[in-house]
Protein backbone atom coordinates (compact mmCIF):
# COMPACT_ATOMS: atom_id res chain seq x y z
CA UNK A 1 0.00 0.00 0.00
CA UNK A 2 1.32 2.95 -0.90
CA UNK A 3 0.13 6.79 0.87
CA UNK A 4 2.25 10.26 0.66
CA UNK A 5 1.26 10.91 4.18
CA UNK A 6 -0.75 10.18 7.33
CA UNK A 7 -1.79 13.35 8.70
CA UNK A 8 -4.91 12.19 9.97
CA UNK A 9 -3.24 9.15 11.75
CA UNK A 10 -4.90 7.61 14.69
CA UNK A 11 -2.31 6.75 16.83
CA UNK A 12 1.36 8.01 16.29
CA UNK A 13 4.89 6.62 18.07
CA UNK A 14 8.33 6.90 17.02
CA UNK A 15 8.57 3.70 16.70
CA UNK A 16 5.44 0.87 15.68
CA UNK A 17 5.63 -2.88 16.65
CA UNK A 18 3.78 -5.14 15.45
CA UNK A 19 3.13 -8.39 18.03
CA UNK A 20 3.62 -8.81 21.42
CA UNK A 21 5.74 -11.42 21.81
CA UNK A 22 8.93 -11.81 22.85
CA UNK A 23 11.04 -10.44 20.00
CA UNK A 24 8.27 -6.86 19.96
CA UNK A 25 8.94 -7.16 24.19
CA UNK A 26 12.93 -7.04 23.16
CA UNK A 27 12.70 -4.50 20.47
CA UNK A 28 9.85 -1.86 22.40
CA UNK A 29 12.06 -2.52 25.26
CA UNK A 30 15.90 -1.29 23.41
CA UNK A 31 13.67 1.34 21.52
CA UNK A 32 12.33 3.17 24.62
CA UNK A 33 15.93 2.75 26.70
CA UNK A 34 17.49 4.36 23.57
CA UNK A 35 15.02 7.63 23.62
CA UNK A 36 12.41 6.02 21.05
CA UNK A 37 8.15 6.56 22.04
CA UNK A 38 6.90 3.16 21.26
CA UNK A 39 3.42 1.27 20.04
CA UNK A 40 3.14 -2.20 20.39
CA UNK A 41 0.10 -3.50 18.70
CA UNK A 42 -1.09 -7.13 18.74
CA UNK A 43 -3.51 -9.48 17.41
CA UNK A 44 -4.85 -11.73 19.89
CA UNK A 45 -6.60 -10.47 22.69
CA UNK A 46 -3.87 -11.42 25.14
CA UNK A 47 -0.11 -10.56 24.48
CA UNK A 48 2.80 -12.49 24.74
CA UNK A 49 2.98 -14.68 21.12
CA UNK A 50 4.83 -18.02 20.61
CA UNK A 51 7.11 -17.12 23.74
CA UNK A 52 4.41 -17.21 26.21
CA UNK A 53 4.54 -21.04 25.09
CA UNK A 54 8.07 -21.87 24.87
CA UNK A 55 10.59 -23.62 27.09
CA UNK A 56 12.20 -20.15 26.94
CA UNK A 57 16.10 -21.85 26.94
CA UNK A 58 18.23 -18.55 25.24
CA UNK A 59 22.10 -19.30 23.60
CA UNK A 60 24.09 -16.97 25.49
CA UNK A 61 27.74 -18.27 23.93
CA UNK A 62 30.55 -17.77 26.69
CA UNK A 63 32.79 -14.69 26.32
CA UNK A 64 35.63 -15.55 24.11
CA UNK A 65 33.43 -18.30 22.13
CA UNK A 66 31.76 -16.23 19.96
CA UNK A 67 33.85 -16.58 16.95
CA UNK A 68 33.54 -20.53 17.44
CA UNK A 69 29.64 -19.95 17.56
CA UNK A 70 29.56 -17.87 14.43
CA UNK A 71 30.85 -21.30 12.82
CA UNK A 72 28.77 -23.48 14.30
CA UNK A 73 25.64 -21.11 13.11
CA UNK A 74 27.49 -21.59 9.39
CA UNK A 75 27.82 -24.91 9.68
CA UNK A 76 24.01 -25.60 10.82
CA UNK A 77 22.69 -22.97 8.30
CA UNK A 78 24.63 -24.94 5.47
CA UNK A 79 25.25 -22.27 3.62
CA UNK A 80 21.31 -20.68 3.46
CA UNK A 81 22.72 -17.71 5.56
CA UNK A 82 25.66 -14.85 5.28
CA UNK A 83 28.01 -14.21 7.49
CA UNK A 84 27.24 -10.72 8.47
CA UNK A 85 23.75 -11.84 9.67
CA UNK A 86 24.92 -14.80 11.65
CA UNK A 87 27.58 -12.56 13.11
CA UNK A 88 25.00 -9.76 13.98
CA UNK A 89 22.67 -12.37 16.24
CA UNK A 90 26.07 -13.72 18.01
CA UNK A 91 27.44 -10.67 18.84
CA UNK A 92 23.85 -9.65 20.42
CA UNK A 93 23.20 -13.06 21.38
CA UNK A 94 26.11 -12.96 23.65
CA UNK A 95 24.74 -10.14 25.55
CA UNK A 96 21.63 -11.80 26.70
CA UNK A 97 22.28 -13.23 29.95
CA UNK A 98 23.78 -9.90 31.29
CA UNK A 99 20.59 -7.90 29.72
CA UNK A 100 18.18 -10.59 31.40
CA UNK A 101 19.86 -10.03 34.99
CA UNK A 102 19.74 -5.65 34.19
CA UNK A 103 15.95 -6.66 34.58
CA UNK A 104 16.28 -7.80 37.64
CA UNK A 105 15.76 -11.62 37.02
CA UNK A 106 18.14 -14.63 38.01
CA UNK A 107 19.26 -16.63 35.44
CA UNK A 108 21.02 -20.63 34.95
CA UNK A 109 22.49 -22.60 32.83
CA UNK A 110 20.14 -25.17 30.21
CA UNK A 111 21.25 -29.03 30.25
CA UNK A 112 20.75 -29.89 26.94
CA UNK A 113 18.77 -33.19 27.17
CA UNK A 114 18.63 -34.97 24.23
CA UNK A 115 16.22 -37.82 23.30
CA UNK A 116 18.77 -40.35 24.08
CA UNK A 117 19.11 -43.67 26.11
CA UNK A 118 20.82 -42.86 28.44
CA UNK A 119 19.87 -39.34 28.42
CA UNK A 120 22.33 -37.25 27.79
CA UNK A 121 23.35 -34.09 28.40
CA UNK A 122 25.04 -32.24 25.29
CA UNK A 123 25.02 -29.80 22.61
CA UNK A 124 22.28 -30.64 19.76
CA UNK A 125 24.87 -31.01 17.05
CA UNK A 126 27.83 -32.12 18.79
CA UNK A 127 29.74 -33.22 15.76
CA UNK A 128 29.68 -29.84 13.77
CA UNK A 129 32.52 -27.27 14.05
CA UNK A 130 32.28 -24.65 16.90
CA UNK A 131 29.82 -26.87 18.98
CA UNK A 132 31.32 -26.09 22.70
CA UNK A 133 30.10 -22.70 21.92
CA UNK A 134 26.43 -24.08 22.06
CA UNK A 135 25.75 -22.42 25.67
CA UNK A 136 21.85 -22.27 27.02
CA UNK A 137 20.56 -20.13 29.91
CA UNK A 138 17.07 -19.84 31.19
CA UNK A 139 15.61 -18.02 34.15
CA UNK A 140 15.94 -19.52 37.39
CA UNK A 141 12.71 -20.83 38.53
CA UNK A 142 11.91 -24.79 39.38
CA UNK A 143 9.02 -24.87 36.53
CA UNK A 144 7.45 -27.16 34.54
CA UNK A 145 8.71 -27.33 31.79
CA UNK A 146 6.25 -25.43 29.95
CA UNK A 147 6.16 -22.59 32.30
CA UNK A 148 9.42 -21.01 31.76
CA UNK A 149 7.96 -19.07 28.42
CA UNK A 150 5.34 -17.49 30.61
CA UNK A 151 7.77 -16.31 33.04
CA UNK A 152 9.61 -14.75 30.46
CA UNK A 153 7.33 -13.24 28.84
CA UNK A 154 5.78 -11.92 32.85
CA UNK A 155 9.58 -10.49 33.25
CA UNK A 156 9.17 -8.52 29.17
CA UNK A 157 5.73 -7.59 30.05
CA UNK A 158 6.76 -5.69 33.92
CA UNK A 159 9.47 -4.01 31.75
CA UNK A 160 6.89 -3.17 29.15
CA UNK A 161 4.43 -2.01 31.97
CA UNK A 162 6.97 0.08 33.89
CA UNK A 163 8.50 2.01 30.88
CA UNK A 164 4.51 2.83 29.90
CA UNK A 165 4.75 0.94 26.70
CA UNK A 166 1.33 0.42 25.64
CA UNK A 167 0.24 -2.70 23.64
CA UNK A 168 -3.11 -2.77 21.71
CA UNK A 169 -4.56 -5.96 22.00
CA UNK A 170 -6.97 -6.98 19.42
CA UNK A 171 -5.89 -5.00 16.52
CA UNK A 172 -4.57 -6.78 13.75
CA UNK A 173 -1.94 -5.38 11.27
CA UNK A 174 -3.12 -5.54 7.94
CA UNK A 175 -1.25 -3.31 5.34
CA UNK A 176 2.23 -1.39 5.47
CA UNK A 177 2.02 2.30 4.35
CA UNK A 178 4.75 3.70 2.39
CA UNK A 179 5.53 6.75 0.90
CA UNK A 180 6.62 8.16 -2.37
CA UNK A 181 10.38 6.37 -1.30
CA UNK A 182 9.50 3.37 -0.58
CA UNK A 183 9.93 4.52 3.02
CA UNK A 184 7.63 2.11 5.60
CA UNK A 185 6.04 4.97 7.16
CA UNK A 186 3.18 3.75 9.49
CA UNK A 187 0.75 0.65 9.40
CA UNK A 188 -2.92 -0.21 8.61
CA UNK A 189 -4.82 -1.49 11.38
CA UNK A 190 -8.38 -3.14 11.92
CA UNK A 191 -9.82 -2.58 15.88
CA UNK A 192 -13.67 -3.32 16.90
CA UNK A 193 -13.98 -3.95 13.08
CA UNK A 194 -12.92 -0.39 12.33
CA UNK A 195 -9.88 0.58 10.20
CA UNK A 196 -6.97 2.57 11.90
CA UNK A 197 -3.92 4.18 10.70
CA UNK A 198 -0.71 4.26 12.70
CA UNK A 199 2.08 6.60 11.95
CA UNK A 200 5.59 5.35 12.96
CA UNK A 201 7.90 8.70 12.60
CA UNK A 202 11.44 6.47 13.05
CA UNK A 203 11.07 2.78 11.23
CA UNK A 204 8.20 0.15 11.91
CA UNK A 205 9.37 -3.68 13.33
CA UNK A 206 7.56 -6.40 12.39
CA UNK A 207 7.63 -9.43 15.07
CA UNK A 208 4.30 -11.15 14.84
CA UNK A 209 5.60 -14.09 13.95
CA UNK A 210 5.41 -17.39 11.22
CA UNK A 211 2.51 -19.05 9.49
CA UNK A 212 1.50 -22.25 12.04
CA UNK A 213 -1.79 -21.51 11.53
CA UNK A 214 -2.30 -20.54 8.27
CA UNK A 215 -2.77 -23.67 6.35
CA UNK A 216 -2.60 -22.56 2.76
CA UNK A 217 0.86 -21.48 3.71
CA UNK A 218 1.71 -24.99 5.35
CA UNK A 219 0.30 -26.73 1.94
CA UNK A 220 2.73 -24.38 -0.12
CA UNK A 221 5.65 -24.70 1.72
CA UNK A 222 6.22 -27.31 4.55
CA UNK A 223 7.11 -30.98 3.35
CA UNK A 224 4.57 -33.30 4.42
CA UNK A 225 0.86 -32.34 6.03
CA UNK A 226 -0.62 -32.77 8.51
CA UNK A 227 1.32 -30.54 11.29
CA UNK A 228 -0.07 -29.36 14.27
CA UNK A 229 0.47 -26.17 15.55
CA UNK A 230 0.98 -26.02 19.22
CA UNK A 231 2.03 -22.45 20.04
CA UNK A 232 0.30 -19.32 19.76
CA UNK A 233 -3.43 -19.55 17.12
CA UNK A 234 -2.65 -16.02 15.73
CA UNK A 235 0.47 -16.87 13.85
CA UNK A 236 -1.01 -16.92 10.52
CA UNK A 237 2.08 -15.46 8.36
CA UNK A 238 0.48 -12.24 8.62
CA UNK A 239 3.87 -10.18 8.42
CA UNK A 240 4.72 -11.89 5.87
CA UNK A 241 2.46 -11.25 3.34
CA UNK A 242 2.34 -7.71 4.60
CA UNK A 243 6.11 -7.37 3.99
CA UNK A 244 6.01 -9.16 0.68
CA UNK A 245 3.48 -6.78 -0.71
CA UNK A 246 6.45 -3.70 0.12
CA UNK A 247 8.87 -5.82 -1.65
CA UNK A 248 10.68 -8.14 0.68
CA UNK A 249 12.16 -11.07 -0.04
CA UNK A 250 11.58 -14.34 1.49
CA UNK A 251 13.82 -17.25 3.08
CA UNK A 252 14.10 -20.33 5.01
CA UNK A 253 10.46 -21.17 4.34
CA UNK A 254 9.98 -24.69 3.76
CA UNK A 255 11.51 -24.71 7.73
CA UNK A 256 10.09 -25.47 10.76
CA UNK A 257 11.36 -26.88 14.24
CA UNK A 258 9.16 -29.45 15.09
CA UNK A 259 8.63 -32.68 17.30
CA UNK A 260 5.60 -35.37 17.77
CA UNK A 261 3.07 -36.32 19.99
CA UNK A 262 -0.20 -37.54 20.84
CA UNK A 263 -3.18 -35.82 19.58
CA UNK A 264 -6.39 -36.12 21.79
CA UNK A 265 -9.50 -35.23 20.27
CA UNK A 266 -10.52 -32.95 23.56
CA UNK A 267 -7.56 -30.31 22.42
CA UNK A 268 -6.51 -28.76 19.47
CA UNK A 269 -2.96 -28.99 20.04
CA UNK A 270 -1.10 -32.72 20.71
CA UNK A 271 0.76 -33.40 24.00
CA UNK A 272 4.36 -33.85 23.83
CA UNK A 273 5.96 -37.17 23.80
CA UNK A 274 9.12 -36.80 22.48
CA UNK A 275 10.50 -37.21 25.71
CA UNK A 276 8.53 -39.70 26.89
CA UNK A 277 9.80 -42.03 24.38
CA UNK A 278 13.77 -42.67 25.89
CA UNK A 279 13.49 -45.92 27.32
CA UNK A 280 14.60 -48.98 25.73
CA UNK A 281 11.53 -51.07 25.07
CA UNK A 282 9.56 -49.83 22.77
CA UNK A 283 9.31 -49.22 18.74
CA UNK A 284 7.96 -47.14 16.07
CA UNK A 285 5.72 -48.46 13.57
CA UNK A 286 3.80 -46.72 10.27
CA UNK A 287 0.32 -47.10 9.09
CA UNK A 288 1.47 -50.86 7.65
CA UNK A 289 2.86 -52.14 11.53
CA UNK A 290 6.39 -52.12 9.99
CA UNK A 291 9.59 -49.83 11.58
CA UNK A 292 10.61 -47.13 10.09
CA UNK A 293 13.44 -45.34 11.87
CA UNK A 294 16.38 -45.50 14.51
CA UNK A 295 14.03 -44.35 17.01
CA UNK A 296 16.36 -43.17 19.44
CA UNK A 297 18.79 -41.65 16.53
CA UNK A 298 17.92 -37.64 15.55
CA UNK A 299 18.11 -34.69 17.41
CA UNK A 300 15.31 -33.82 19.46
CA UNK A 301 14.13 -30.40 17.43
CA UNK A 302 14.22 -32.79 14.40
CA UNK A 303 12.52 -35.99 15.11
CA UNK A 304 10.42 -35.05 12.43
CA UNK A 305 12.44 -35.67 9.69
CA UNK A 306 11.68 -39.31 9.74
CA UNK A 307 8.17 -38.64 8.34
CA UNK A 308 8.97 -37.31 5.25
CA UNK A 309 8.44 -39.93 2.95
CA UNK A 310 5.78 -39.82 0.50
CA UNK A 311 4.52 -43.22 -0.99
CA UNK A 312 3.31 -43.34 -4.34
CA UNK A 313 2.45 -47.14 -4.65
CA UNK A 314 -0.14 -46.17 -1.96
CA UNK A 315 -0.58 -41.93 -2.05
CA UNK A 316 -0.28 -40.73 1.18
CA UNK A 317 2.36 -40.42 4.33
CA UNK A 318 2.38 -44.24 5.67
CA UNK A 319 3.84 -42.80 8.70
CA UNK A 320 1.48 -40.10 9.39
CA UNK A 321 -0.02 -40.72 11.90
CA UNK A 322 2.64 -43.51 13.19
CA UNK A 323 2.55 -45.55 16.56
CA UNK A 324 4.73 -46.11 19.70
CA UNK A 325 4.38 -50.13 20.94
CA UNK A 326 5.51 -50.88 23.73
CA UNK A 327 4.70 -53.41 26.82
CA UNK A 328 4.04 -53.74 30.74
CA UNK A 329 7.51 -53.24 31.67
CA UNK A 330 7.71 -49.68 30.31
CA UNK A 331 4.28 -48.24 30.98
CA UNK A 332 5.77 -48.28 34.80
CA UNK A 333 8.74 -46.08 33.37
CA UNK A 334 6.56 -42.67 34.19
CA UNK A 335 4.37 -40.06 32.47
CA UNK A 336 4.74 -40.65 28.43
CA UNK A 337 3.74 -37.05 27.98
CA UNK A 338 3.93 -34.11 29.18
CA UNK A 339 1.51 -30.63 28.03
CA UNK A 340 2.80 -28.61 25.36
CA UNK A 341 1.02 -25.49 26.38
CA UNK A 342 -1.82 -23.59 27.91
CA UNK A 343 -3.14 -25.06 24.33
CA UNK A 344 -4.09 -28.77 26.21
CA UNK A 345 -5.48 -27.41 29.01
CA UNK A 346 -2.82 -27.54 31.03
CA UNK A 347 -3.46 -31.21 31.52
CA UNK A 348 -1.69 -33.12 34.02
CA UNK A 349 -0.63 -36.79 32.37
CA UNK A 350 -0.75 -39.24 34.97
CA UNK A 351 2.41 -40.67 37.05
CA UNK A 352 1.46 -44.16 35.84
CA UNK A 353 -0.37 -43.19 32.77
CA UNK A 354 -3.40 -44.86 34.00
CA UNK A 355 -5.49 -42.42 33.05
CA UNK A 356 -4.66 -41.92 29.66
CA UNK A 357 -5.56 -45.63 29.04
CA UNK A 358 -8.75 -45.10 30.92
CA UNK A 359 -9.69 -42.66 28.27
CA UNK A 360 -8.24 -44.70 25.73
CA UNK A 361 -5.57 -42.12 24.78
CA UNK A 362 -3.30 -45.07 25.28
CA UNK A 363 -4.20 -48.33 24.04
CA UNK A 364 -4.02 -51.93 25.33
CA UNK A 365 -3.94 -55.43 24.25
CA UNK A 366 -3.23 -58.87 25.79
CA UNK A 367 -1.54 -59.44 22.77
CA UNK A 368 -0.04 -58.20 19.89
CA UNK A 369 -2.29 -59.24 17.40
CA UNK A 370 -5.24 -57.66 19.68
CA UNK A 371 -3.21 -54.13 20.10
CA UNK A 372 -2.55 -54.65 16.14
CA UNK A 373 -6.75 -54.48 15.86
CA UNK A 374 -7.29 -51.04 18.35
CA UNK A 375 -4.47 -49.25 16.09
CA UNK A 376 -5.79 -50.90 12.51
CA UNK A 377 -2.87 -52.46 11.31
CA UNK A 378 -2.26 -55.67 10.17
CA UNK A 379 -2.06 -58.05 13.07
CA UNK A 380 0.53 -60.41 11.33
CA UNK A 381 3.02 -57.67 10.14
CA UNK A 382 3.08 -56.05 13.40
CA UNK A 383 3.59 -59.70 15.15
CA UNK A 384 6.77 -60.34 12.61
CA UNK A 385 7.76 -57.18 13.35
CA UNK A 386 8.17 -57.53 17.15
CA UNK A 387 9.34 -61.06 16.72
CA UNK A 388 12.46 -59.28 14.62
CA UNK A 389 12.86 -56.44 17.03
CA UNK A 390 12.94 -58.90 19.68
CA UNK A 391 15.41 -61.10 17.58
CA UNK A 392 17.25 -58.02 17.31
CA UNK A 393 17.41 -56.86 21.22
CA UNK A 394 19.08 -61.02 21.66
CA UNK A 395 22.04 -60.16 19.30
CA UNK A 396 22.49 -56.69 20.36
CA UNK A 397 22.39 -55.73 16.05
CA UNK A 398 19.69 -53.83 14.71
CA UNK A 399 20.12 -54.68 10.70
CA UNK A 400 17.61 -52.41 9.83
CA UNK A 401 18.41 -49.14 11.36
CA UNK A 402 21.30 -49.72 13.39
CA UNK A 403 19.89 -49.17 16.65
CA UNK A 404 22.69 -48.70 19.67
CA UNK A 405 22.48 -52.26 21.51
CA UNK A 406 22.13 -50.38 25.30
CA UNK A 407 19.11 -48.80 23.65
CA UNK A 408 16.73 -51.78 22.86
CA UNK A 409 15.01 -54.10 25.08
CA UNK A 410 12.66 -56.91 23.87
CA UNK A 411 8.83 -56.32 24.25
CA UNK A 412 7.77 -59.34 25.67
CA UNK A 413 5.78 -58.72 28.79
CA UNK A 414 1.92 -58.87 27.87
CA UNK A 415 -0.43 -56.77 28.03
CA UNK A 416 0.61 -54.56 24.81
CA UNK A 417 0.41 -50.71 24.27
CA UNK A 418 0.29 -48.35 21.62
CA UNK A 419 0.08 -44.52 21.24
CA UNK A 420 -0.76 -42.98 18.13
CA UNK A 421 1.46 -39.86 17.60
CA UNK A 422 1.54 -37.09 14.89
CA UNK A 423 3.81 -34.09 14.28
CA UNK A 424 3.67 -30.76 15.64
CA UNK A 425 5.44 -27.68 15.71
CA UNK A 426 6.20 -24.68 17.44
CA UNK A 427 7.37 -22.47 14.87
CA UNK A 428 8.18 -21.88 11.67
CA UNK A 429 11.11 -20.49 10.48
CA UNK A 430 10.31 -18.49 7.08
CA UNK A 431 9.60 -14.89 6.76
CA UNK A 432 11.43 -11.86 4.75
CA UNK A 433 15.24 -11.63 4.63
CA UNK A 434 16.55 -9.87 6.71
CA UNK A 435 20.59 -8.28 7.37
CA UNK A 436 22.83 -8.23 10.65
CA UNK A 437 20.85 -5.14 11.61
CA UNK A 438 17.53 -6.17 11.40
CA UNK A 439 16.78 -4.76 8.12
CA UNK A 440 13.76 -6.00 5.67
CA UNK A 441 15.71 -6.65 2.65
CA UNK A 442 13.78 -6.00 -0.93
CA UNK A 443 13.81 -8.90 -3.69
CA UNK A 444 17.25 -6.86 -5.15
CA UNK A 445 19.48 -7.52 -1.76
CA UNK A 446 18.53 -3.55 -0.57
CA UNK A 447 16.87 -2.71 2.74
CA UNK A 448 13.31 -1.58 2.42
CA UNK A 449 13.73 1.60 4.03
CA UNK A 450 12.80 2.01 8.09
CA UNK A 451 11.74 -1.74 7.71
CA UNK A 452 12.89 -3.84 10.40
CA UNK A 453 11.98 -7.70 11.83
CA UNK A 454 12.73 -9.91 14.61
CA UNK A 455 12.00 -13.42 15.97
CA UNK A 456 10.92 -16.23 13.75
CA UNK A 457 9.43 -14.03 11.52
CA UNK A 458 12.17 -14.72 8.47
CA UNK A 459 14.91 -16.70 11.18
CA UNK A 460 18.10 -16.60 10.41
CA UNK A 461 17.96 -20.72 10.84
CA UNK A 462 18.77 -21.77 6.84
CA UNK A 463 19.00 -25.65 7.50
CA UNK A 464 19.11 -27.54 11.07
CA UNK A 465 18.52 -25.85 14.25
CA UNK A 466 20.01 -26.12 17.88
CA UNK A 467 17.99 -25.67 21.31
CA UNK A 468 17.35 -22.54 22.52
CA UNK A 469 18.15 -20.69 18.67
CA UNK A 470 14.52 -19.35 18.45
CA UNK A 471 14.48 -17.86 21.99
CA UNK A 472 17.76 -16.69 21.77
CA UNK A 473 17.55 -15.30 18.37
CA UNK A 474 13.68 -13.72 19.66
CA UNK A 475 15.96 -11.53 22.49
CA UNK A 476 18.95 -10.71 20.67
CA UNK A 477 17.44 -9.30 16.85
CA UNK A 478 14.53 -8.17 19.01
CA UNK A 479 17.25 -5.74 20.82
CA UNK A 480 18.72 -5.60 17.49
CA UNK A 481 15.75 -4.23 15.63
CA UNK A 482 14.47 -1.81 18.45
CA UNK A 483 18.03 -0.18 18.92
CA UNK A 484 18.57 0.51 14.52
CA UNK A 485 14.75 1.65 14.49
CA UNK A 486 15.30 4.15 17.13
CA UNK A 487 18.54 5.30 15.24
CA UNK A 488 16.84 5.76 12.14
CA UNK A 489 16.16 10.14 11.89
CA UNK A 490 12.46 10.92 11.91
CA UNK A 491 10.49 11.45 8.15
CA UNK A 492 8.19 14.24 9.89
Amino acid sequence: MTETSLDRADMESDVVIVGAGGAGGAAAITAHDAGASVIIMEKMPKPGGNTRFSSASWFCPPPGTEAEAVKHAEALCLGNTDRETIQGYVEEASKTKTWIEALGAETKLTRFLQVRYPQITHPSWPNFPGAKSQVNYRLSYELDFEAFGLKLWELLSSHLERRGIKITCSTPAKELVTNEKGEVIGVIAERAGQRISVRAKRAVVLTCGGFEFNEAMKEEYLPFKPIYGVGNPGNTGDGIIMAEKVGAALWHMTLHVGGFGFKAPEYDAPFHAGQGFVFPGFIYVNKDGKRFTNELGRETHFQWQALMFFDSKKPGYPTIPFYSVFDQENIRRGPLSVSTSERTGNYKWSLDNSAEIAKGWIKRGKTIRELAKQISVDEATLENTIAKYNEYCKTGVDHDFHRARETMEPIKSPPYYAMELWPYMPNTMGGPRRDGKGRVLSTSGQPIPRLYSAGELGSLWGFLYYGGGNVGEVLATGRIAGRNATAEKPWC
